[in-house]
């Protein structure tokens, strides 16, 4: 039931943004800028796909993570009465700049730089420049933007989050990732699109920087399951990485050739949900997945240099397994609860977002905190910056790398 809320909650959002009802209906130019009458449907490649098997790895209950970690460094954000946190949905990390796109007012952006101090919050309302139901934000390299994705607008910032411009956009979706020449567009299986209802049930679209539709991708698996969740299905460190709902299979994109492959495979039968239970909608699927340990959601991917994250769930039990993986060795580890000792490092959430060779997670921080003196991991600068941090402060970011194993 609370599942079903959620999806409610998110479809009433996607229909009630402020700024779309400036353009609540698309125009027959908007709707002929996609170029829809030239695009197909293309079909992914092979490539040479790789075999994960982690059926061991996700019987096991506790794994050691604290052996994992090779360093660890600490970026506390700055508390201000302007720069306070909500639950955050995604960290991006960029070489200058930290953003977070966090639940403040349905979808906030706030900016810090990598030492944590606060720049600025990106202002909610319904003007240019602010934010009225965010889903997704992402940087530009190629023109050194910030972007942030509201139902049917794209607005533009600088590096430190000045506001540039809006665009009013042709199609609806649920993320975005700017590439060259540019951008991956992840579409939600069913979503109305105007002109573009042709090609909804594919989960990839290809477009250039002025969203005419370059080729679509993915065609979607279990259309009739309406199960939504704010994970992305887009990652870029890199390699661009492409994941699908209800998908075990985690695919590459190649932005210089236009070419999606799939490039690995994950192994996980004793666990897998079956496609019968989504073959016939949603009740069934949910209770299947209730009264059963199966996964179903496997879309979250991170890479950090040489090292992979797997992540897989089942919601309706909240019950999760996380899978690291050495792509040198091909050696697996993992499991559902990571085992550390307080006295070295905070209990961490899995990664949800990764900086070069970095894993970014975070913690609340506590003034009491064993590790705030005694870790033998932290360095004696960042136990300094966290030592007086009380659960009234906003959240300390833990950027991580991994010993081979």
């Amino acid at each position: 039931m609370k599942n079903i809320i959620y999806s409610v909650i998110f479809l009433f959002l996607m229909g009630c943004s402020e700024k779309s009802e400036k353009n609540n209906r698309y125009t027959e130019g908007q709707v002929s800028s996609l170029n829809l009458g030239q695009i197909k449907a293309r079909r992914k490649k092979i490539g040479s796909l790789e075999i994960v098997d982690i059926n061991r790895i996700l019987r096991r209950n506790i794994f050691a993570f604290q052996d994992l970690v090779k360093t660890i460094r600490l970026v506390p954000l700055e508390t201000t009465k302007k720069s306070r946190i909500g639950p955050i949905y995604k960290v991006l990390a960029t070489d200058s700049h930290i953003y977070i796109y966090d639940k403040v007012k349905s979808g906030g952006l706030a900016v810090f730089d990598h030492e944590g101090r606060f720049i600025r919050r990106i202002p909610n309302g319904k003007g240019s420049g602010e934010l009225s139901g965010l889903y997704d934000i992402d940087f530009d390299e190629e023109n050194n933007q910030l972007i942030a994705y509201e139902h049917s607008f794209l607005s533009f910032y600088s590096p430190d989050g000045e506001f540039i411009r809006e665009e009013s956009l042709p199609f609806d979706f649920f993320n975005i990732m700017s590439i060259p020449n540019g951008y991956l567009i992840s579409v939600m299986p069913g979503q109305g699109n105007g002109g573009g209802d042709a090609f909804r049930d594919f989960n990839l679209w290809v477009t250039d920087k002025n969203f005419k539709v370059i080729s679509v991708e993915l065609p979607s698996h279990f259309v009739n399951i309406s199960y939504y969740t704010w994970y992305r299905y887009l990652y870029k460190n890199k390699e661009i990485i492409v994941t699908q709902k209800f998908n075990d299979t985690i695919y590459q994109y190649e932005a210089e050739t236009n070419r999606l492959q799939a490039k690995y495979l994950l192994d996980f039968h004793e666990t897998k949900l079956p496609e019968s239970y989504l073959e016939e909608g949603y009740a069934k699927f949910e209770s299947a997945s209730i009264d059963n340990d199966y996964f179903f959601y496997i879309g979250e991917y991170l890479e950090a240099g040489d090292f992979q994250l797997f992540c897989l769930r089942n919601r309706h039990r909240r019950s999760r397994s996380v899978v690291y993986r050495d792509k040198k060795s091909g050696n697996l580890t993992g499991g559902a609860i990571s085992g550390f000792r307080i006295e070295d490092m905070p209990d961490l959430p899995p990664p949800q977002s990764t900086y070069k060779d970095e894993f970014i997670s975070w913690y609340t921080p506590k003034k009491d905190f064993p590790f705030n003196t005694q870790s033998k991991i932290l360095s004696e600068t960042d136990k300094a910056k966290v030592r007086d941090l009380t659960k009234e402060d906003n959240p300390v970011l833990v950027f991580f790398r991994l010993n081979d194993f």
